[in-house]
């Protein structure tokens, strides 16, 4: 199925949460060879449990991983409780990902999880959960590097960076207002930053009252 997606020009994303989905998901799109894998950007969703060993492959394919950080706040103490000890140092291993190259999307998993991508910054700068429990602190990103997976990296996934995910002159204005900078601020108050405005295609769509 992925070689015939290939085929005709379409990439392929893959959902794939445990490593054996994971590996079997890299060995599918890693056969199509070099070429393939970078022109059409190939993807797995969420790559929640990825060991080093297949970080590298993923690099060495030049596949994008499209994650949901925001699993971190909202599931956090689940994974501590339930998933087995040897995997736990797997768990959306975002900055691992991002130090070998690979392109790292971000996005809710919405109705799964809450539609707010705050929540999703916020457990990717804090790596912390709902309960203020700690999931893999060395994995963290900054806030800008968080900010960028939600927008500009995101488009580049779908391979609309030419008309979304940055404030560009020729670009869709799709953008947010909010009431403070979510990468200067202590990263403890990223939750609580809230939208003022809304503008989709540079129409205001809706605004704080």
């Amino acid at each position: 199925m992925v070689e015939s997606a290939a085929r005709s020009g379409f990439p392929v994303a893959i959902h794939a949460v445990e490593v054996e989905a994971v590996e079997a998901a890299v060995e599918a799109i890693c056969r199509l060879g070099q070429g393939s894998t970078s022109n059409l950007r190939h993807r797995i969703e969420h790559c929640s449990e990825c060991p080093p060993w297949l970080a590298d492959r993923l690099a060495g394919c030049g596949i994008t991983v499209v994650t949901q950080p925001g699993f971190i706040y909202h599931h956090g103490d689940r994974y501590l409780a339930e998933v087995d000890d040897p995997r736990q140092p797997w768990l959306y291993a975002i900055g691992s990902l991002r130090a070998r190259g690979i392109r790292v999307g971000a996005g809710s998993d919405s109705p799964v999880a809450a539609l707010n991508p705050l929540d999703g910054i916020y457990g990717a700068v804090t790596r912390r959960s709902s309960s203020g429990a700690s999931l893999l602190p060395n994995e963290a990103v900054d806030a800008h590097t968080a900010l960028r997976m939600h927008t500009l990296d995101s488009a580049c996934a779908g391979m609309q960076e030419h008309a979304l995910g940055s404030v560009v002159a020729g670009k869709r204005a799709d953008l947010v207002l909010l009431d403070r900078d979510p990468t200067t601020i202590d990263p403890d108050e990223i939750r609580e930053t809230k939208t003022l405005m809304t503008v989709v295609g540079g129409r205001v769509e809706w605004e704080a009252r």
